[in-house]
């Protein structure tokens, strides 16, 4: 019998051995508990790489898929009550002024090799006074998406040389845009659209031309003094404005962001879009040989977009924070894992660059492109964003619809923002 017992013993303590499971105090594996968007590729990745985690380490993964706007109130909750549920958090880069106070600082993890494949602002976006919050799982950005066939078309570059006097290119600069934008407007198509909807969408395809036209810093300065009564956002304002009013974007356009310009551009109703990088696979498969992608265009400060990276982040009062560290690591390993999933984006310049090598994946390099451009840059880091968001959309709207110039309506939007920040 007590043979029989030892060797059942020893058989018990060699599974342990190989399986090398991370235990606490009281014997129980350990876990982490990792908040993503549910839908998101932050989900679908964490699901698909948590059984390799656990073998590697011996720590279980568990995936709390919450909705979008369910992020902010869980991580709100739990740090007002001092205590996380959650060990790791994927985080909008909107989101980290907020709860920059319960959130570790990564500074000791991050090595210089890891941040150099960071993809061009991503170190600046999770940085908050000089302590970086989050490793980046993706990054999006604005680019130029087109008709390929249009623009190709012999006939098209005949007509289009004879009437502006030069050539029929994608176009680089605010007037190749809008003269392209004229020129395609006809036989139920228009050239192009502009987002005049109520909403961030909006907001951010204004600051991409804000930062086109020498908008830097966005929004805020030194002190949190207001800049958009300033002449780099006038002119961006007015510059949409002139779209509105041209003819040349649909009549709706006051009703309008990425889901219906999109909708319109896969109907064939529009030659170019300045659309979110991910939306280029989605247009690829509903017009077949007719599309192309090229960086954003430009303004007098050159090209620019503003960008919308995702980060994953460590919540303090973690009582894993070690095995937390390991994971983002880890996580930060599969970011190509990222190009698997349903955006096809990712956060490291090593991943865009060795898929952007395949068929199907050539906005990479436009993103790519369009990130590396000094005037391209983050919306500011303040916890107050999404209230002075609401004031610029407003504004915008105002402008658009000729209830005020566009220095009228900064101006005013510059007053309540101020109230909202003192």
């Amino acid at each position: 019998m007590m043979l029989v017992v030892f060797l059942l013993a020893s058989c018990g303590k060699q599974a342990t051995n190989e399986k090398k499971e991370e235990t606490s105090n009281d014997g129980q594996t350990k876990k982490l508990t990792v908040m993503v968007e549910s839908g998101s590729p932050g989900e679908m990745v964490a699901k698909a790489t948590a059984a390799q985690f656990k073998e590697q380490t011996g720590c279980e993964v568990v995936v709390d898929a919450v909705p979008y706007t369910g992020i902010y109130d869980k991580i709100s909750t739990e740090l007002k009550a001092g205590a996380a549920t959650h060990d790791i958090a994927t985080l909008d880069v909107l989101w980290l002024p907020a709860f920059e106070s319960g959130l570790l600082a990564l500074n000791d993890v991050a090595t210089e090799e890891i941040k150099a494949d960071f993809l061009p602002t991503l170190l600046d976006g999770g940085t908050l006074n000089g302590n970086l919050y989050g490793f980046p799982m993706w990054i999006n950005c604005k680019v130029l998406v087109y008709r390929s066939d249009l623009f190709n078309d012999e006939a098209n570059k005949k007509a289009f040389k004879e009437k502006y006097g030069y050539d029929l290119i994608p176009p680089t600069t605010w007037q190749q845009y809008l003269d392209a934008a004229e020129f395609f407007t006809k036989d139920g198509m228009y050239g192009t659209a502009v987002y005049g909807a109520n909403s961030g969408d909006t907001v951010c395809s204004w600051l991409d031309f804000c930062g086109q036209a020498g908008a830097k810093p966005l929004v805020l300065g030194e002190g949190n003094s207001v800049l958009i009564d300033q002449k780099p956002y006038v002119e961006a304002l007015q510059f949409m404005c002139d779209q509105f009013a041209s003819g040349y974007v649909p009549e709706e356009a006051l009703a309008m962001a990425t889901t219906e310009v999109q909708e319109m551009f896969n109907n064939g109703k529009l030659a170019m879009q300045l659309t979110w990088s991910h939306q280029y696979p989605a247009c690829c498969t509903a017009l077949p040989d007719k599309v192309a992608v090229a960086p954003m265009i430009g303004g007098q400060a050159g090209v620019a977009a503003t960008t919308g990276p995702w980060y994953e982040c460590i919540l303090k009062n973690s009582k894993n924070i070690d095995l937390a560290k390991e994971y983002l690591k880890f996580m930060y390993d599969h970011n190509g894992d990222y190009m698997e999933a349903a955006l096809r984006i990712a956060g490291r310049t090593s991943v865009y660059e060795k898929y952007s090598q395949q068929p199907g994946n050539e906005h990479l390099m436009a993103v790519l492109t369009t990130l590396a451009a000094p005037a391209s840059q983050n919306r500011p880091a303040t916890p107050h964003w999404t209230e002075i968001e609401e004031k610029l959309a407003a504004a915008i709207q105002n402008a658009m619809s000729g209830k005020a110039s566009p220095q009228e309506a900064l101006n005013a939007a510059k007053a309540e923002i101020e109230q909202i920040l003192k």
